[in-house]
């Protein structure tokens, strides 16, 4: 029978102890427990709330399956086995029981003793649902993604386990019933995946990254849906490689987990996802897409901008918070500071004026931050204060913040914050952001450019313009040795067709010498693309429709100056 990949479930309801006589005249203990139990909910499993129909096991049940009976997941400490009868399987109202018949080992006295003793108190089993039915999905009046197992097709392992402090350690959820819960919403972009894909080369040269993150850049690599509880981790990383960025930071291990965790698209991507690390949540359609669900509206202030503090502002604080409490925040700290990190800590809305003071908080103390100053066990008392006033998320969020209730949170084209879009891609005009709008949505879709052949990027190593800011090293598309939308490695000094570079970034005569090609370039438009622009011109500056179809002509005036370009380098 065809199935999915194996999952795993733990049961709440207590395993007890018997003595059964064994024919022999003894009496040998035997556990009886329920490894699932019917229509009863799980808790938030990743996006999704979970229950197993009554006649779930009836078809595994009926094809005499050998099933173990493990402690504690470990084929090692196997108990019983159904294939020897030691291992009986039944189904009753309340679920699938089990009882297992312990033989006369060590392993299985022990477990015996702390099953008697009240110190295991749990049960689990492993299993894969039949394809093709074997589950069904709905959605719930709150957005809450809700999965019934119909039919498991594989019933791998059943038995006793030590009940964990928090459940989810116990719980396997398999990549598909991730994806049907998450969707699309939680697929790494191609931005990150090749943030990772060069973390994985730096990683190949170290032995000190840790393995569960080298997991996940497998999967942000080749894009496959993570879950809540990645995202939570990858979170963490982006916290660390915050903390330790400095100016040099190139080949250190922070620089290296920055990567794996998807680089600075992946940093934004993961803050836009984060869930509320506190207690598992509900997570709706709503909170994933960004729409304000109706408990987020009431964390609205200052012209319908949210205040409410990200996940990620508060695993900061509650961070500075435990160092704070450790006694490594100094002597200069004021208990409102402590107070409000509280606040952040547990998701409370802020009043416009604190994140005023956010705000300026982080762009005084810009110059405390020194390398080494968050070495575990050695934190500053800098360090620590920059963890309460909510770590380098608060000083991205608080920024955008206020320039949304300075704006009234007017958007470009690429529905950022100017202030957004100038700390990540610099002074763009209207064009050049369009044409980085369309760049990634064409990688996303379909992978890099090559770097050579009539399709690619034509690509050369040595710009001859690189003197005037026209390099690789200043496009936006550049970082870290490599090319967010052209394949293979990207010298600093090469350029291609594609770029976009911030008019910060480049010489007056670099400057005028693109005007002057944008201009040949249209003089030598057709009388229908004149008639287009002036149009487009003529129309009122607020109309919205006119506005795009100025931008999308200035974008293709922009494309014909690249082909143009890259045709007299080549």
């Amino acid at each position: 029978m065809a199935t999915h990949e194996i999952e795993r479930r733990t049961t709440f309801s207590d395993a007890s102890i018997e003595f059964r006589d064994a024919g022999d005249g003894e009496k040998r203990p035997t556990i009886v427990g329920y490894a699932s139990v019917f229509n009863s909910e799980s808790r938030n499993l990743g996006g999704f709330i979970e229950t197993v129909h009554p006649r779930a096991f009836d078809d595994v049940l009926s094809s005499n399956p050998d099933v173990l009976g493990l402690y504690n997941h470990d084929k090692n400490k196997l108990l019983a086995r159904s294939s020897n009868g030691s291992l009986k399987l039944s189904v009753d109202p309340r679920g699938l029981r089990y009882e297992m018949s312990l033989p006369a080992t060590r392993d299985a006295e022990d477990v015996a003793i702390m099953v008697k003793e009240g110190l295991v108190t749990g049960s689990s089993f492993a299993f894969a649902v039949r394809k093709n039915g074997g589950d069904v999905w709905s959605t719930d009046d709150r957005g809450m993604k809700r999965r019934e197992i119909r039919s498991v097709g594989l019933l791998e392992d059943v038995g006793p386990v030590v009940r964990p402090a928090y459940d989810a350690s116990s719980v396997v959820v398999s990549r598909r019933a991730i994806e049907m819960a998450l969707g699309e919403n939680f697929r790494p972009n191609q931005t990150m995946a090749n943030a990772a894909r060069r973390g994985l080369r730096v990683a190949e040269k170290r032995d000190d990254v840790d393995q569960r993150l080298l997991m996940i850049a497998e999967r942000l690599v080749n894009r496959e849906v993570v879950s809540v509880e990645e995202v939570s981790y990858l979170s963490e990383v982006h916290q660390r490689a915050a903390a330790a960025r400095a100016a040099d930071w190139t080949g250190s291990p922070a620089h290296a987990e920055w990567l794996l965790a998807g680089g600075e698209s992946g940093q934004k991507w993961v803050e836009r996802r984060t869930a509320a690390q506190d207690e598992p949540a509900a997570i709706s359609v709503a909170s994933i897409s960004g729409e304000a669900s109706d408990e987020e509206a009431d964390h609205r202030a200052e012209g319908d901008v949210s205040l409410k503090p990200t996940a990620g502002m508060a695993a900061a604080c509650r961070r500075g918070l435990k160092l704070y409490e450790d006694g490594r925040g100094g002597d200069g700290l004021v208990p409102a500071t402590i107070s409000w990190a509280r606040k952040i800590a547990a998701r409370e809305s802020l009043t416009k004026e604190k994140v005023v003071k956010m705000r300026a908080w982080h762009a005084r103390h810009k110059v405390d931050k020194k390398p080494g100053w968050d070495k575990p066990g050695e934190e500053t008392p800098g360090f620590v204060a920059f963890l309460l006033w909510a770590g380098a998320p608060g000083a991205r969020w608080s920024a955008a913040k206020v320039a949304q209730m300075e704006r009234g949170e007017q958007r470009d084209v690429l529905g950022k914050d100017a202030a957004e879009v100038e700390e990540e891609y610099g002074t763009l005009s209207p064009a050049n952001l369009a044409y980085v709008e369309s760049l990634e949505g064409v990688v996303d879709e379909h992978g890099p450019w090559p770097q050579e052949g009539p399709a690619g990027a034509h690509y050369i190593e040595i710009s001859p313009f690189a003197e005037r800011g026209m390099k690789c090293s200043n496009c936006v598309f550049f970082e870290a040795g490599a090319c967010e939308v052209v394949q293979g490695s990207i010298s600093e000094d090469g350029i291609c067709k594609l770029w976009v570079i911030p008019e910060e970034k480049m010489s007056e005569e670099s400057k005028r010498s693109e005007a002057a090609v944008v201009e040949e370039s249209t003089q030598g438009a057709t009388p229908e693309e004149d008639a287009g622009v002036a149009t487009a011109e003529s129309e009122p500056h607020d109309d919205a429709l006119a506005a795009k179809v100025k931008l999308a002509e200035l974008n293709a005036v922009l494309l014909r100056t690249r082909l143009q370009s890259s045709s007299a380098v080549r």
